[in-house]
């Protein structure tokens, strides 16, 4: 099948959104489609296959006149320019997370299937007017709308009236592929954290919990260079360390190196990528899944959508609050009960084999 991705954001780039676009993408390749993936011309100058770490790589197609993120005007001509070359290179499927795509490959009478990830609050003044106002997502050229967690799933049944039977709950996944180990007794524990610097995931947690924890050492991995360099401005204590995001295609090797990663992300508030919006009901972190299938113990905040796939006790550690004493408490007690734990970081492996690329790539095209 012929399918081409439109999506309007950076690639290569370590964006959780991009990260997950290509790699599957890199799946459907996989199942002998031809996939092309059209984007703007920006993003780093690296070969998908390097920059991911993926073994078949989609046709990376940008569009040259669009050299920066397209917002405004440039967020509709992108729309019309990346329909228009699927067009001429005969696409048979469309896949999009682009709610105007959406509406114009509906006019065009396109096959297409929608992957939707948070709610409409912060779309233009014409994607709302249509969710509002039509039914947008009742055309019968709609093959599938994928929802990232059932939270999605009961926004766009409750908010649009959406046949709740046409909605597939696919989430995401992990192409790292780790070699499983127990977790052994030491005198300090390398605890991890990979991810935006924004502070609704609980960077400034990180860093007082860090000061306090003189025990273990503390490493966060996330941001640009910049970003890194502004937050190394604060007094950062001597058992944290603090590194801008690395290709995802090199993260195995770093992650290896924890005992434990965390996920102390705000309770009421997590903002996206783009750092707008609240997607604290709605989100579904890919780093998630990259601990899972990296079999560390992962710690993390009573976030309630987090529980479509984290059960604390099970394959994670869940902690209420963020009483800086009740995390030293948490880290601690993994030392004392170390069978208890690796039974839980091997619940949380195994588990992660549901949540392949290739698995979602096929319920994808399930349709």
């Amino acid at each position: 099948m012929r399918i081409a991705y439109l999506f309007n954001s950076s690639t290569p780039s370590s964006n959780p959104s991009s990260i997950q676009v290509v790699n599957t993408c890199s799946a459907l390749s996989q199942l002998s489609n031809s996939v092309k993936l059209i984007v703007p011309n920006t993003g780093q100058n690296f070969s998908l296959t390097k920059f991911y770490g993926i073994n078949k790589s989609p046709k990376l197609i940008k569009l040259k006149y669009f050299n920066k993120f397209p917002i405004g005007i440039s967020y509709y001509l992108f729309s019309f320019f990346s329909i228009t070359y699927a067009i001429f290179d005969k696409t048979e499927l469309y896949i999009t997370r682009n709610i105007f795509n959406l509406i114009l490959l509906n006019i065009l009478k396109k096959k297409v299937i929608i992957e939707i990830h948070h709610d409409f609050n912060y779309e233009g003044r014409i994607v709302k007017f249509f969710c509002k106002y039509t039914n947008l997502f009742d055309k019968k050229n709609i093959v599938k709308i994928v929802a990232i967690t059932n939270a999605v799933k009961k926004y766009l049944v409750k908010n649009f009236r959406v046949d709740a039977k046409k909605i597939e709950v696919i989430s995401s996944a992990s192409s790292l592929k780790f070699k499983f180990s127990n977790l052994k007794k030491k005198n300090f524990y390398n605890i991890g954290y990979f991810g935006s610097l924004d502070t609704s995931k609980g960077i400034n947690f990180i860093i007082k919990l860090a000061n306090k924890d003189k025990v273990n050492k503390y490493y966060i991995y996330g941001g640009s260079q910049q970003d890194v360099s502004k937050l190394k401005k604060r007094k950062i204590p001597n058992n944290l360390k603090i590194n801008q995001s690395v290709q995802y295609g090199r993260l195995k090797p770093i992650i290896s190196k924890m005992d434990i990663l965390l996920m102390p992300s705000n309770t009421k508030k997590i903002r996206s990528i783009g750092k707008i919006g609240n997607i604290v009901k709605f989100t579904s972190p890919l780093k998630l899944f990259d601990y899972l299938a990296s079999g560390k113990l992962i710690i993390t905040s009573n976030v309630r959508v987090f529980k479509e796939i984290l059960t604390d006790g099970k394959n994670c550690l869940v902690v209420n609050n963020f009483n800086i004493n009740n995390w030293i408490k948490k880290i601690n007690k993994v030392k004392i009960e170390i069978s208890k734990h690796n039974k839980i970081k091997k619940n949380a492996f195994n588990f992660s084999k549901e949540y392949t690329y290739l698995k979602r790539a096929k319920k994808i095209l399930d349709f």
